[in-house]
């Protein structure tokens, strides 16, 4: 038994360094990705839903009517 306990000790020591390595190059991972997605996300396009004077488009407005009509019409029983 008195070799056993340096062994378990060493063992511990290189589980526990391996878990720290291994956190840290996640976080590294993780750091760099959300780098990576502000320098290279695409812009964002600006859709014209609303026209000069603030109101919604009505062709926009029959569009959406015309897909909930036709969701509602799919999903009757």
């Amino acid at each position: 038994m008195e070799t056993l306990t340096p062994l378990l000790t060493q063992a511990a020591g290189l589980m526990v360094m391996g878990m720290v390595l291994v956190f840290a190059f996640l976080g590294c991972l993780v750091m760099a990705l959300k780098v990576m997605a502000r320098l290279f996300a695409p812009a964002p396009k600006s859709e014209a839903t609303t026209r000069e004077d603030g109101a919604v488009d009505p062709t926009l407005i029959a569009a959406i009517g015309a897909a909930i009509h036709a969701h509602r019409r799919a999903t009757e029983r």
